[in-house]
């Protein structure tokens, strides 16, 4: 799906929402969450050619396969938790939203902890040569 086709899918949501909002809040937030949704699933299809993309690059650069599987987790996680605040901050709840967005920094470093420790072990066997 092209960048134009989910701008217009964008739109037409907000759209519809607002024109919505006046009769039943519920149903506005429900048609963005719709929205929202179908643009996300659109952008996730194209993460395969993102996945094999990474893949010949460090492949060619002699780079373990499993940073990239680090990376990539790394980014989901952002993007969903992204996406999760967003949606909170926008039906009035910044508390929880807030909390979100935290848990989700600390998964990202959780899951990043693997990369932290090959990083450390090739400094350490820097300085000891």
């Amino acid at each position: 799906m092209s960048i134009s086709s989910i701008c217009l899918i964008g739109i037409i949501t907000a759209v519809i929402s607002l024109s919505i909002r006046r009769y039943n809040s519920e149903i506005a937030f429900l048609t963005t969450l719709a929205g929202c949704i179908i643009i996300f699933l659109s952008a996730l299809l194209n993460i395969s050619s993102l996945y094999e993309t990474a893949q010949r690059i460090f492949s060619t650069a002699s780079v373990d396969i499993s940073y990239i599987k680090i990376l990539l987790k790394a980014v989901g996680l952002c993007f969903i938790s992204e996406f999760a605040v967003d949606l909170c901050i926008d039906s009035g709840n910044r508390a929880l939203a807030n909390n979100i967005s935290i848990a989700g920094k600390v998964l990202i470093l959780i899951t990043s902890l693997p990369l932290y420790n090959d990083i450390l072990n090739c400094v350490l066997s820097l300085t000891e040569a």
